[in-house]
Parts: structure tokens; sequence; C-alpha cells
């Protein structure tokens, strides 16, 4: 997700997708330490995600 896209959502919009990636980097991981899933750059994609999310709130939240 690109950061234009986050800032044109609401914060609480915001929140429920990083509640969202959290869940779904736990699902990831579990997969690759099972040897379900043998992309091990997905949860790279998923941590910076959820940092441009977390970026993009603060910025909300202190203007």
């Amino acid at each position: 997700m690109k950061a234009d896209e986050i800032r044109k959502m609401s914060v609480e919009d915001i929140k429920k997708e990083i509640t969202s990636a959290y869940m779904e980097l736990k699902n990831v991981t579990d997969n690759i330490r099972v040897g379900k899933e043998k992309n091990v750059r997905k949860s790279l994609n998923i941590k910076r995600n959820i940092a441009r999310m977390l970026t993009v709130l603060k910025q909300k939240q202190n203007s």
C-alpha cells in the first residue's frame, strides 16, 4: 500500500488496517516457520507496510 493511499484514509480505517496487517504478519511468520510459505520477503513487505501506516497515523494525530 502506498503512502498516498494511506493518507486518504481516516484514522479509524488506518488503525483497522494496522490490526489486520499485524494478524497477517503473524500468519505469514507461522507459515514460514512450518514451511508452508516459501516467500520470506512477504513478511518484510508486511512490516514495511505497517511502518508506513504507523508513520502516517502519527502524522495525522500530530497535525
